[in-house]
């Protein structure tokens, strides 16, 4: 059965535009003509005590420029990130979970988003979380995807990493996302890759 294709909310929009992400952040291939499946990736941060969340990061990328970052990870990070999420979290009983049991319903993506799929906490309790969804053209794929890991799993996620792949990230951040000096040690940016 093919993947339930959705409009694409306004969450996972690109903030200076308000509508879809155009292109790839990396090779600039444009993506809402639906030659190319992408990704797309924001990070969120709230304040405790305020009413206030601001987007701390988004992009979207190209399936092939995905997978080039994907495997500059190193095997080791890899295997330890992919044994992590393994032991905490069950995608295809999250999937069956979420995905009407009938026609005659429609899939919310936003109830695929409302808790953190490793740790089940709610988007109301993290100070930090990030969304991630598959998309083609202005539709969004439901598949495992979309999902939100929050702050806590990021961290226990980025403890996994070597010092190469974070040397890999990092380059990446500061490439595409520009990040004053003085910020880059609070923003881990693109982990889910």
């Amino acid at each position: 059965m093919p993947p339930e294709r959705v409009p694409i909310p306004p969450t996972f929009y690109a903030d200076d535009t308000d509508a879809p992400f155009d292109e790839c952040m990396v090779c600039d291939q444009p993506l809402r003509d639906g030659s190319v499946d992408y990704v797309i990736e924001k990070g969120f941060r709230s304040y405790e005590g305020y009413d206030v969340e601001e987007t701390v990061f988004g992009y979207a990328l190209c399936m092939p420029c995905h997978a080039t970052l994907s495997n500059s990870f190193s095997d080791a990070s890899a295997q330890r990130c992919s044994s992590f999420l393994n032991e905490h979290m069950d995608l295809p009983e999250r999937t069956a979970a979420l995905l009407p049991s009938t026609e005659d319903v429609s899939v919310d993506p936003s109830d695929w988003t409302q808790q953190c799929v490793v740790y089940g906490t709610p988007k109301k309790d993290l100070e930090e979380y990030q969304l991630l969804a598959h998309c083609r053209g202005e539709k969004m794929l439901v598949t495992h995807l979309p999902l939100m890991i929050g702050g806590p799993a990021i961290e226990a996620l980025v403890e996994r990493l070597s010092n190469e792949t974070l040397d890999e990230l990092g380059g990446f951040r500061d490439e595409h996302f520009g990040v004053p000096p003085e910020l880059q040690q609070n923003l881990q940016g693109p982990v889910l890759a």
